[in-house]
């Protein structure tokens, strides 16, 4: 058996869209689609020596791939790894690229059970062998308009939309909505960056989205919160952040939040609202469902560091 990368863009995707994925699911299988693979190979997040494939021949038993982020973070997310022993070498060898980074993960989607899956864990045990740590397990949502209710629920104070010149007015909102967050992510920023936090996340957050689809919620003319929603040309609506300042949680605010943004996403005509939250954050998940999304699938994260 060979280890190979290929030696175009246009020969990467013909293997990505060819490899059988190793955990069947939606996000996975999307992550391997035309749509994915056209717009990371574009931005240059993917490029050929970030595939790699093992094959006997001219046969391809299994193929994996990263993407290079900013700031030196590298992802492994696309899993068609296939059975032993073609499945090992893809791992280390897509380990030791990763490890090579500032910084480092592994994600992928599961069944909806997450670790208890068969197939996942597996996955999991192959990746923990291989060097990498269980860090976050997630409920993944992929849902049909026509699931959701059409009634709202009420907004304690009002959803104001940012401008250009908000980043720093996000950033304070930012550090507050860190304090005491149940999410893994941003604990470990919150440990990290401390009274920085909030400027790493507002860039962050702006860098995957302009700021101008994120809404701040502002109760007795102080912000409380903040939700970022937004739909894509092709259909797709995106809860892509909700969170509430540690001074305001406990009346109903991210409920009320996504409640008006999954509403707009309807307005706008979304043909998918799609969403994650921590399994670890239990009121974000209830205030998920108070507004009728319910998981699709889970998705786990592992670290190298």
């Amino acid at each position: 058996m060979e280890l190979r990368s290929p030696a175009s863009v246009e020969e990467a995707k013909r293997w990505l869209r060819a490899g059988e994925t190793t955990i069947k699911t939606s996000a996975n299988r999307a992550f391997q689609g035309d749509l994915s693979l056209d717009r990371a190979f574009e931005l240059g997040h993917r490029r050929p020596d970030l595939v790699w494939a093992v094959f006997d021949g001219d046969r391809m038993h299994g193929v994996t791939a990263g993407r290079e982020l900013p700031d030196g973070f590298r992802l492994l997310d696309i899993f068609a790894i296939g059975p032993a022993p073609s499945a090992s070498l893809l791992i280390e060898r897509a380990t030791e690229w990763a490890g090579e980074g500032d910084a480092a993960e592994a994600s992928f989607g599961a069944p909806i059970e997450g670790i208890q899956d068969p197939a996942t864990d597996e996955l999991v045990q192959m990746l923990k062998r291989a060097g990498w740590r269980l860090f976050v397990t997630r409920q993944h949502y992929e849902v049909a308009p026509e699931s959701l209710p059409r009634e709202g629920h009420p907004l304690r104070g009002r959803l104001e939309r940012a401008s250009a010149d908000d980043e720093e007015r996000l950033a304070e909102l930012l550090q507050r909505v860190l304090e005491g967050s149940l999410d893994v992510r941003d604990r470990e920023m919150l440990a990290k960056h401390g009274d920085a936090s909030g400027e790493v996340f507002a860039r962050e957050l702006i860098a995957a989205d302009p700021i101008e689809f994120a809404h701040f919620a502002v109760v007795d003319g102080r912000d409380a919160g903040v939700v970022v929603w937004r739909k894509l040309p092709d259909g797709r609506g995106y809860v892509a952040f909700a969170g509430v300042a540690a001074d305001s949680r406990g009346m109903g605010l991210g409920r009320g939040m996504l409640s008006v943004a999954t509403l707009s996403l309807l307005e706008e005509g979304a043909t998918v609202l799609i969403a994650d939250t921590d399994d670890a954050n239990t009121p974000m998940r209830k205030a998920f469902e108070s507004v009728g999304w319910r998981p699709s699938e889970a998705r786990i994260d592992l670290t190298l560091r």
